[in-house]
């Protein structure tokens, strides 16, 4: 895959520049790595200049020591200072929206819009079990029995019956992780709600929210506490959906961000 790599060491690949000259920034999800937003190119790229990027100790960027999320928004943003963007569309999914809320709570001014994609926010205690015990398993057996448990919450067995294939690329994508800085990240985003805290509150541009309705972990509940945060927000359940959205229904993402983005795109903040 074609890439080019900033001075700090971040993989990205841009397509486009599209007709309308704006830019939309995909952030994609622990485990996972930039090419997570494939089915969503073909009807990106011919109308925006698309950036991706792989978070640091995904893909082909550097392995750098994280702290917590910020090291994640500063990633982002010396991405963007590299690539001279300013004022953008951001979408984010899981981890990739809680980064989008951090760089959001800095800088809603840069944002046009932003979309967060099946992500969290606020979390309680209970919402925070699962996760930290997912952890605990990765510490304890490596990527293995984590990369099949989150095969069991991301898709249904219709959709595993359906689509083997995709099924076997995010497994693989997740198999193919580097360990310390797979558990360093997920590390991060567990934590990531002391530091991110009521950062939506700040933000002032056109968000649309969406979560799957049957995703546990970045649940419908979820959603609605981030709506309510929001000044300009919409919320949008997917019926039937989990959490790998983007994977689980292409299309029907790929038509929810064009619609989204023609609708408020040129709406300055």
């Amino acid at each position: 895959m074609d890439h080019d790599i900033t001075p700090e060491g971040t993989a990205y690949d841009v397509s486009g520049p599209g007709s309308t000259g704006d830019t939309i920034v995909l952030v994609h999800g622990v485990g996972l790595d930039r090419t997570m937003w494939d089915l969503q190119m073909a009807a990106l790229a011919p109308k925006y200049r698309v950036v991706r990027y792989d978070l640091l100790g995904h893909g082909q960027s550097a392995d750098q020591p994280i702290s917590d999320i910020r090291t994640f928004i500063d990633q982002l943003e010396e991405l963007l200072s590299s690539l001279s963007i300013d004022r953008f569309h951001l979408i984010g999914l899981s981890m990739g929206g809680v980064i989008a809320q951090g760089f959001a709570g800095r800088h809603s001014d840069r944002l046009k819009t932003m979309i967060l994609m099946n992500t969290v926010y606020r979390r309680d205690t209970t919402e925070l079990t699962g996760m930290r015990s997912r952890l605990a398993l990765t510490r304890e057996q490596g990527l293995g029995p984590v990369a099949d448990a989150a095969l069991s919450r991301w898709f249904d067995s219709a959709f595993r019956a359906a689509f083997p294939e995709r099924v076997a690329i995010i497994r693989q994508k997740m198999l193919s992780n580097r360990l310390e800085p797979y558990i360093a990240a997920y590390s991060a985003l567990i934590d990531a709600d002391t530091i991110i805290q009521d950062a939506l509150t700040q933000v002032t541009c056109p968000t649309l929210v969406i979560a799957g309705e049957h995703d546990p972990g970045s649940t419908p509940d979820i959603a609605r506490r981030m709506v309510a945060d929001l000044r300009q927000g919409e919320l949008l359940i997917l019926p039937g959906l989990h959490h790998l959205t983007p994977w689980e229904a292409p299309e029907l993402v790929s038509e929810t961000i064009l619609d989204f983005l023609e609708a408020h795109g040129h709406v300055d903040s």
